[in-house]
């Protein structure tokens, strides 16, 4: 009896997921941007730790392209993020930080 209660709310479940799924906001571009770098930040730190602590070539290795790759990633966008910012203020902003 227990299963098959189990199996029908799983059905149950399973057929409101897309209906649920449907309502939900789509990220936005900034949202995107923010996951891809804390992804990529995981990474980089991920990889500091196993060149900290591996003594494997292949290990090693394969954590200084993670370290490098993705950190040139992140400095990357992080540098798009700041010309973005600095480009949508308000143009009496700009003044402002000109004349300082």
């Amino acid at each position: 009896m227990n299963k098959l209660i189990l199996c029908g709310a799983s059905a149950l479940l399973m057929l409101c997921g897309p209906a649920v799924a449907e309502n939900a906001a789509a990220p936005t571009d900034a949202q995107i941007a923010h996951i891809a770098y804390t992804a990529g930040q995981l990474d980089v730190e991920a990889g500091k730790q196993a060149l900290a602590k591996s003594h494997n070539k292949a290990v090693r290795s394969f954590a200084e392209t993670m370290v490098r790759d993705h950190g040139a990633v992140n400095e990357q966008a992080h540098g798009k993020t700041a010309r973005r910012q600095r480009r949508d203020r308000a143009p009496e902003q700009q003044d402002e930080e000109c004349q300082s």
